[in-house]
């Protein structure tokens, strides 16, 4: 089922990869929604959305 590779190492995220490469890495937020949208098998494009609370305390 195609090429193995090691995650050891490699921190928190969405890690796009084309033709056995990362191309785009999407790192986590503290609020938000991430979409991604398929043209042709492959990773088009990448919606990113970051929500920031107003008035919430933080710790």
């Amino acid at each position: 089922m195609g090429k193995q590779t090691s995650l050891e190492g490699m921190t928190d995220g969405v890690y796009i990869v084309q033709q056995g490469a990362i191309v785009a890495v999407l790192q986590p937020k503290e609020f938000g929604q991430d979409s991604i949208q398929w043209q042709h098998k492959r990773v088009f494009e990448v919606n990113e959305m970051k929500r920031t609370r107003i008035g919430a305390s933080k710790k």
